[in-house]
């Protein structure tokens, strides 16, 4: 009895470095195969030991696919990677129809079977540019993905990884999904490339490897099947003890408040309290802990890369280490203050080269050390701001509803088929029949539809000697949230600075565009000087709209004076703008009495109207502005 009550501790050690030495394994053979991306290769670290779904958006060429595949070959996973394109159908994804006749005594009987495609036999798939997915095929992944159940049968699928570009990439081909959408995966994390970063070690890394012989990432390296479950079922094993799951409660609670007032955020109870549990348990097993600790907390830096509104993430941190504060001791804030979840194994392996360097760049991000008061009055202002955004966009999206024939878009009924190339969506039976020269006429196909998407969207914005000051500031937050908005719906943007002069925004020869980032740059650096002028501005937007083809115009005009020179009624605007279908929203914002040409402005064209006013206290409340005869 001694011997074997000897041998129990010597077993456990045995089997806790052996989990160790297989993380351990996997982590340099993920490390092996792409340079740097160290958040991306955390996050898929976790999203595979807690089959859990990844989503890693990030410009082309930085690595997104290279890593996913790399992953699955490293722990020895059935990998299907299915690249998505306007042509894949759910067939692609789930297999192929087989038709099958038996004869009978009296005539036959045609069966259709169906051949498993790869999402039904993969262990860990990899969605490349998954925004590209047409209706049809995305409707039935998300399905797959949320139940891991298809044909009634319980599928072997562990771990989807997406990859996508940034929502308002400039070469964007794709419709962004939509929050609903991506909340499938727990996983969320958004990837810069290392030069974009400045990440120059990495950067002469990669170079020096690109130089070298090649030398092909091997599998062997990795781990096996047999390691990659026993790892997933230690991680599940786990406890979670109370002070933990309060913890966490803290931290969403926190989150949802603060993305409350920059606009709301989609915290679900399938990510965050459902996902939430095995994420946890990963992390503490990439840390090489026996139990799950205040400090996995921090895992949730992994799961909101398309959750939250941007300037939420800068204050993450700050939320995560006060509640990791409060539930470890202050102590805990410099054990990790980096966060990554494999801080413990970072000993063993000799520690990052660039970790010192990388903790001293978050010290010095913009707001990580500001007070609580400055975050007070930017949270007011950019309340205010997303209360007029919010509203905009709701009159953004009207107008959408027409739909237009197209082969990538769902299926809304059934016609019989016209084109060959509509082969693929017709009845498979009828097909048979009709090549058996059975069937009269033409198989039935199915009719596919897609939204008119994009639309244009124009921003007047005044720059005259009065929009200095608070005003200024503001102004540039509405700019930047109109353009996020219009990129979030692929519509083409354009950017009108006006004093006395009419200032547009051209990239190439074109004033419309969906150059995103070419206009919030520009949004950042405007100068107040000259005097006020509403036809030059509204006459160039008009001017540029009416080459656009679709009905979704819409032109939205930020100002604090009255109109000077030019024509003060703009008479000519306000009859093109009726006549071309364009609404326009004018936001006044000033002490004095609104422009009555303003209020003519938007009731003629259907816009909305809004005033701005700035209080004693120095912050600007926003309402729905109103005629007298309307208040009445």
């Amino acid at each position: 009895m001694l011997r074997r009550a000897m041998a129990g501790p010597s077993a456990a050690t045995d089997s806790a470095r052996s989990l160790r030495a297989a993380v351990l394994r996997l982590r340099n053979a993920v490390d092996g195969a792409l340079v740097g991306q160290r958040r991306a290769k955390d996050a898929l670290l976790l999203a595979v030991l807690a089959r859990q779904h990844a989503y890693l958006e990030g410009p082309p060429g930085c690595g997104k696919t290279a890593l996913a595949e790399a992953l699955a070959s490293a722990c020895d996973a059935r990998l299907a990677a299915i690249r998505f394109h306007r042509d894949v159908r759910d067939t692609d994804l789930l297999g192929d129809a087989l038709i099958h006749r038996e004869r009978l005594e009296r005539g036959e009987r045609i069966r259709r079977d169906l051949h498993p495609g790869p999402l039904l036999r993969a262990e860990i798939a990899v969605l490349d540019d998954l925004p590209r997915a047409p209706g049809e095929a995305l409707g039935t992944l998300l399905r797959v993905l949320s139940d891991r159940v298809a044909l009634g049968k319980t599928l072997p699928l562990e771990t989807a990884i997406a990859t996508a570009p940034p929502f308002d990439a400039p070469e964007g081909y794709a419709d962004p999904l939509e929050p609903s959408q991506l909340d499938r995966f727990a996983i969320q994390v958004r990837v810069k490339g290392l030069v974009d970063s400045a990440a120059w070690t990495h950067s002469r890394t990669l170079i020096d490897r690109a130089a070298a012989p090649p030398a092909p990432f091997q599998a062997s390296h990795g781990i096996r099947a047999a390691e990659r479950r026993m790892l997933q079922a230690q991680a599940a094993a786990l406890a979670i003890p109370p002070d933990v799951r309060e913890a966490w409660l803290r931290a969403v609670a926190r989150l949802a408040a603060l993305a409350r007032d920059a606009g709301g955020a989609l915290l679900s109870d399938r990510s965050f309290a459902c996902a939430a549990v095995p994420l946890l348990r990963a992390h503490a097993l990439l840390r090489g802990a026996d139990a799950v600790a205040p400090r996995d907390v921090r895992v949730m830096r992994f799961m909101v890369g398309r959750r939250v509104p941007e300037r939420v993430l800068e204050w993450l941190d700050v939320v995560i280490d006060e509640v990791v504060a409060e539930a470890e001791g202050d102590e805990a804030q410099d054990a990790g203050a980096e966060g990554a979840p494999d801080e413990d194994m970072e000993v063993e392996q000799g520690g990052s080269p660039d970790g010192e360097r990388r903790i001293e760049e978050r010290r010095e991000e913009p707001g990580r050390e500001e007070g609580g008061e400055a975050r007070e009055e930017r949270s007011d202002e950019s309340a205010e701001v997303d209360e007029l955004l919010r509203a905009l966009r709701g009159r953004l999206d009207r107008g959408r509803v027409e739909r237009e024939e197209d082969p990538g878009g769902s299926p809304r009924s059934l016609q019989p088929m016209r084109r060959f190339d509509e082969i693929l969506d017709a009845d498979p039976v009828e097909v048979q029949l009709l090549v058996e020269g059975r069937l009269l006429g033409m198989p039935r196909t199915l009719r596919r539809e897609k939204p008119i998407r994009g639309g244009a969207l124009v921003v007047l914005r005044d720059i005259s000697a009065s929009m200095a000051g608070p005003y200024a500031r503001w102004a540039g937050a509405v700019v930047a949230g109109l353009v996020h908005a219009g990129a979030r719906r692929r519509m083409k943007v354009g950017y009108i600075e006006f004093n006395h002069e009419a200032h547009a925004l051209r990239v190439g020869e074109s004033m419309l565009h969906r150059q995103y980032r070419e206009v919030l740059a520009a949004a950042g650096v405007a100068q107040a000087r000259g005097r006020t002028n509403y036809e030059a501005p509204l006459r160039k937007a008009l001017e540029a709209l009416r080459e656009h083809r679709g009905v979704n115009r819409h032109i939205v005009m930020l100002t604090d004076g009255v109109p000077v020179l030019g024509d003060p009624v703009v008479s000519r605007e306000r009859a093109l703008a009726a006549e071309l279908g364009v609404r326009i929203h004018t936001v006044f914002l000033g002490k004095g009495d609104c422009p009555k040409v303003l209020d003519s402005i938007s009731l003629e064209t259907d816009g909305m109207r809004f005033l701005a006013r700035l209080d004693p206290a120095g912050r600007i409340h926003v309402a729905e502005r109103h005629t007298r005869r309307e208040a009445a």
